[in-house]
């Protein structure tokens, strides 16, 4: 009995394993951007988490959750590599990774020493 119930465990465990797998293959690439407001429909700078790209002169369009001012910060997530955003958030100016705020800002990291 206790055979019985091992290899219907093991069969179990397995078959949950291989499910987790395709789940997380087939799920799609996110991207997360950051970005400041020139205006409510345009963000002046959007910075990829990724890979640090700067774009400027965003289109972003309004819904009624989201509807940012001029000087808001704000997260927009993708799933097309920032040509459509299916997630945005206005954020504080502590939210944005120190790394991306200062491409915002256009600050220069130079550590020579």
């Amino acid at each position: 009995m206790n055979k019985k119930y091992a290899i219907a465990l093991i069969s179990g465990l397995a078959l949950v394993a291989i499910a987790v797998a395709v789940l997380l293959m087939s799920s799609t690439q996110k991207s997360t951007y950051y970005g400041y407001m020139e205006n409510s429909t345009t963000a002046e700078k959007v910075v990829s988490e990724k890979d640090n790209k700067v774009t400027e002169n965003v289109k972003i369009k309004n819904t009624e959750d989201f509807k940012p001012k001029k000087g808001d910060f704000v997260k927009l997530i993708s799933n097309d590599d920032g040509k459509t955003y299916y997630k945005k958030d206005i954020v504080d100016h502590d939210d944005i990774p120190h790394g991306l705020m200062m491409k915002i800002h256009e600050m220069d990291m130079d550590m020579d020493m």
